[in-house]
């Protein structure tokens, strides 16, 4: 598991640029500076150039067009590996520093909503989190997986458009030890 990718790969603009190429397969930088919002082209230049380092993203080709070179990108087709390695090799460690990394970057996210101006105003309809208990058998939770994942899915291509907001949605699973049984 290579530790910096994962540091790197954890930011949302990153993660927009990954789910808007994996929907569209490449993309010029100003279709990906469309698809992450309000940032500026200078952001979405530096956040391009520390991926294209770590390799999670190429670019597949150049178009030529009035004399400049207008760069397009592409996913890595092996990101999965590069970032985790051999998944039957990680370790509880790796386990562990993968779930810290992906906890600090929601509390960086959280931590940044509040710098806007109106963020306590707005909190109730831009922040909500909550924690459930429910019985599922490992079936039913690979069905209830799903169904959110279609979900998503159907959203995802969402474009930026007035009235949208890039949103994070996070979600965790975890299996409860039953203390009772051991």
């Amino acid at each position: 598991m290579k530790k910096d990718i994962i540091s790197a790969l954890m930011h949302p603009i990153r993660i927009r640029i990954i789910q808007e190429l994996g929907i569209k397969g490449d993309a010029t930088t100003k279709e990906l500076q469309a698809a992450c919002g309000d940032y500026g082209q200078a952001t979405i230049y530096r956040h391009l150039k520390e991926m294209l380092e770590y390799e999670l993203i190429k670019v597949v080709n150049e178009n030529n067009i009035n004399g400049i070179i207008e760069k397009v990108y592409g996913l890595n087709e092996d990101l999965g590996s590069l970032i985790l390695g051999n998944p039957e090799e990680l370790k509880k460690d790796d386990y562990l520093i993968l779930f810290t990394q992906y906890i600090m970057s929601i509390m960086s996210d959280f931590s940044a909503y509040f710098e806007q101006d109106n963020a306590l105003q707005e909190v109730t309809e831009n922040i909500g989190f909550t924690s459930s208990s429910i019985f599922l058998s490992d079936e039913e939770l690979k069905e209830m997986m799903l169904e959110m994942a279609e979900s998503m899915m159907k959203r995802i291509i969402n474009e930026p458009k007035e009235g949208r907001k890039l949103r994070k949605i996070s979600s965790i699973t975890t299996t409860v030890l039953n203390k009772d049984k051991e």
